[in-house]
């Protein structure tokens, strides 16, 4: 039987090479997922994470290394002493150790003019002792080495034309301007705690002198070899006496990777999402492809019989062929997974312009899940087949009857399988949509799966009326070959089932990831809406007065006058003491809250908002224990408390603010006056660099006015999307790439199964050409019924993982991309066609004689 099974292998070729081309496809299609995950989490956590290289152990002075609001260092005065750092280097297992400076800093541009921060001074941090200890790479020039040099970062050196060599000046303790001499630009990765800011590298000496520095911000240390992080961290904990807080490394990395990009984790959990629907479709495609196989070779399995195998010894036979083929198949599959992983890595900005990729990260797990996955399923898949052809009575290979006659169907057995998975399935899917966020989305694809081995197990049951409702129409339009072809789906249901369920899986992958995609873009969109509700923010600079940097009249009235504008509006913003909380009290001018200045309501109404109300943001209400309808006091640093009454929470707002007031009671708590900022909104269709243009044109007037611009922002926000939703667009052309694939492979194994059909037909007078379209007719039929299970399981599915991300992250409904979709379909049923044309051929001009005997 081993030399019977090899020989069978080396005769068979086509055989053969179909059956491992669907090995390599699942396997491919698997490991390419892994690879590529695994390579996106690499770059995702070396670039965002570039402050934590080489760290395993960080002390800083607060809890976490960002302020309160994720914008930097802590605010606060508080910092570690310089003596702080000697104590780390003496602990026992620290190999190197360094201090972080940092702290707050203006710079002024080529012209003399303060460098906007949205209204803040950015940054300057101290050059590092050890490289190896740097928060940052050097993109040009060199680091400071001495006083009296600095080094900008990469953004601020092109968007403010500076060249090496350039003095830029920085604003000193005094107030006065400190000239320094550019000797190099540096990039700081997506590093959330400077998005946005100015960043200048200065020597200590310098950080001291020219930036008031009394401590360090943070100190980071490496282990020596052998020392653990978790004991690193215990050691700089003892050796600071408690006076700061410690994070390892590892937990420190994950805090800077998660600040920095908000949706790093759902990420890696679509990734992972995605990798369990490829493990399910590498195992579905297998499993179809071999039964296919087998059910092909039943009549000379039963010949073995008939010569003396035994049941024991064919199973045996059946089980070792799949064991060699899904080893052999695997391997190569796990070869061309490097060409998968790096088509879907082809578009290097899809994670954002800072994050690099510069290897495929292929990691062992990756290689022993594609052997294993490939393996075990191809052995797995030929179980059931081997099982049903060894109990073949062996007379039955001598018969001309159907073969499939001399196997019971086990009819309700299988359809109670198929109720109780669609049952499983429904409430697992149904369980995913009420997870938060991407948490669901591997839930929903779980309970999908059930759904669909649902729909596999009770496909034979239902196929052959849903082929002949397809073909109704086709049988009246092409006469005796749609005919065939009708009676010929319907007469062998589990062929039929089995090459549907290949374009199914095909379709049901390419519509979930089009909704997804089509979803994750619209809800993006509305978020940059939202999140970017003002475009301009134009504010008094290094001139606070008495009540705070007031903007003059002509100034505000020329912005209200432009046109390229769609709304302009003044407003004021004081810390106070709000429902015993500190926090930002603001307000806007009368009328602002009926412009597109308006926050995000997501309770109560701004309809009662007036006199005697206030809206809260839901972060500070949840503070508080406030509610719409609940009462909070004001407490201004002079004057009387005032009560308001809640009427909205908020969420995204044009102002950091947490309070919002009417003008005229906000006017009462702190006084009148003019605004402290002027909020504009360029219209719908003006560029970012127009509408600069007029709001630097209506500013002119007064040189102390200092404009923050976040339309460039949310320009470079917008090209940084789109090329993160390439990576769904990615997925989506993997998930056609295996669906057109397993399509043809599937087709291909079921035309070739029919030789003795097809000959029998030519036998009683069908042509050539009649044979061919009835041939082509079939797997256009199969195509259509499998398209439309395929279509409406995967626009479920899609649109059941997209309701948790919704609403967890937004707001509306999922989207479903009919004309993509529809485009699907048809691209499907083309690719049916095509895929029957060259065994087709091969059937028409194959001899009658010979194909009736090839049995």
């Amino acid at each position: 039987m081993l030399r019977t099974t090899l020989a069978g292998l080396r005769a068979h070729k086509v055989r053969l090479v179909l059956t491992a081309v669907a090995v390599m496809i699942g396997v491919g299609f698997l490991a390419g997922t892994l690879v590529y995950g695994d390579t996106a989490r690499t770059a995702f956590y070396d670039d965002l994470a570039r402050a934590a290289r080489n760290v395993d152990a960080s002390a800083g002075p607060e809890r976490l290394p960002f302020g309160d609001r994720g914008s930097g260092f802590a605010e606060t005065s508080r910092r570690l002493p310089f003596d702080a750092l000697d104590k780390v280097r003496a602990a026992p297992g620290v190999a190197r150790a360094d201090g972080r400076l940092a702290e707050r800093l203006s710079m002024l541009d080529g012209r003399g003019g303060l460098i906007a921060n949205f209204g803040r001074p950015g940054w300057a941090v101290s050059t590092p002792s050890d490289p190896a200890l740097s928060m940052f790479d050097t993109s040009a020039g060199r680091l400071p080495a001495r006083d009296g040099e600095i080094a900008i970062d990469a953004t601020t050196f092109d968007a403010y034309a500076f060249h090496l060599g350039d003095t830029v000046s920085v604003i000193g303790p005094d107030a006065r301007p400190v000239p320094l001499t550019l000797v190099g630009t540096f990039d700081l990765g997506a590093n959330k705690r400077f998005a946005g800011h100015s960043v200048a590298a200065l020597t200590p000496a310098d950080m001291r002198t020219v930036a008031g520095a009394t401590g360090y911000a943070e100190i980071v240390a490496t282990a020596a070899p052998g020392v653990s992080e978790s004991r690193m961290a215990a050691t700089m904990r003892a050796s600071l006496g408690g006076t700061a807080h410690v994070l390892s490394g590892d937990a420190l990395r994950r805090v800077y990777a998660v600040a920095a990009a908000k949706y790093v984790d759902g990420f890696l959990v679509v990734l992972f999402a995605f990798g369990l629907v490829a493990l399910a479709v590498s195992v579905f495609v297998i499993a179809n492809t071999f039964a296919i196989l087998v059910a092909q070779r039943v009549r000379e399995l039963a010949l073995l019989r008939c010569v003396g195998a035994s049941r024991r010894q064919l199973f045996g036979s059946v089980v070792l062929e799949a064991l060699v083929v899904g080893v052999v198949a695997s391997t190569g599959g796990l070869l061309a997974s490097a060409a998968v992983g790096w088509v879907l890595l082809v578009g290097r900005d899809a994670l954002g312009h800072a994050v690099r990729i510069d290897r495929l990260v292929v990691s062992p797990s990756t290689i022993v899940v594609g052997l294993t996955a490939g393996t075990v399923a191809t052995a797995l898949a030929s179980l059931l087949p081997a099982l049903t052809a060894s109990r073949v009575p062996p007379m039955a290979a001598l018969s001309n009857a159907p073969l499939e006659a001399a196997v019971p169907a086990h009819r309700r057995r299988r359809l109670s399988a198929a109720w109780l998975l669609a049952a499983v399935g429904a409430a697992v899917t149904a369980a995913g949509t009420r997870a938060p966020g991407f948490l669901g989305v591997p839930v929903v694809f779980t309970g999908a799966i059930a759904l669909f081995a649902a729909a596999v197990a009770a496909g034979p049951f239902v196929i052959g009326r849903l082929t002949a409702w397809a073909g109704w129409l086709p049988s009246r339009l092409f006469g005796a070959p749609a005919r065939l072809a009708v009676a010929g789906a319907r007469r062998n249901p589990k062929r039929v089932a089995a090459t549907t369920g290949a374009l199914a899986v095909g379709l049901a992958l390419m519509s979930l990831f089009a909704v997804l995609l089509g979803t994750t873009r619209e809800q993006s969109e509305r978020e940059l809406d939202e999140n970017f509700s003002v475009d301009y923010v134009v504010t008094r600079a290094l001139e606070p007065g008495p009540q705070g940097p007031e903007i003059p009249p002509p100034v505000l009235d020329a912005l209200h006058a432009r046109p390229e504008f769609a709304a302009v509006a003044g407003a004021r913003s004081r810390d106070a003491d709000v429902a015993a909380r500190r926090g930002e009290v603001w307000s806007m001018e009368p009328g602002a809250l009926d412009t597109s200045l308006r926050p995000e309501v997501m309770s109560g109404s701004l309809s009662s908002f007036g006199p005697g109300t206030a809206a809260v943001k839901i972060p500070f209400a949840a503070g508080a224990a406030l509610k719409v309808g609940s009462s909070l006091v004001l407490h201004p640093r002079s004057g009387p408390p005032l009560t308001l009454r809640v009427v909205a929470l908020y969420d995204d707002a044009p102002t950091p603010g947490e309070v919002l007031l009417d003008w005229s009671d906000y006017a009462k708590a702190f006084g009148p006056a003019q605004p402290d900022s002027v909020l504009v909104k360029a219209a719908e269709g003006v560029t970012p660099e127009t509408s600069r243009a007029a709001v630097d044109d209506a500013v002119r007037q007064d040189p102390r006015l200092q404009v923050a611009s976040q339309a460039e922002w949310r320009e470079r926000l917008t090209e940084t999307l789109d090329r993160q939703l390439l990576v769904f667009s990615a997925l989506l052309g993997m998930s056609i790439v295996i669906a057109l694939t397993g399509i043809a492979n599937t087709l291909a194994l079921s035309v070739l199964e029919r030789t003795r059909e097809s000959a029998l037909l030519r036998a009683l007078g069908l042509s050539r050409p009649q044979l061919r379209a009835t041939l082509i007719l079939e797997a256009m039929l199969m195509s259509a019924v499998g398209a439309t299970a395929g279509t409406a399981l995967g626009v479920l599915t899609g649109a059941a993982a997209a309701v948790g991300l919704i609403r967890q992250y937004g707001h509306g409904h999922p989207v479903v991309p009919v004309a993509q979709i529809a485009l699907y379909a048809l691209l499907a049923t083309c690719a049916a066609a095509l895929a029957a044309l060259p065994p087709s051929r091969r059937a028409t001009r194959t001899a009658i004689s010979s194909a009736m005997t090839a049995d």
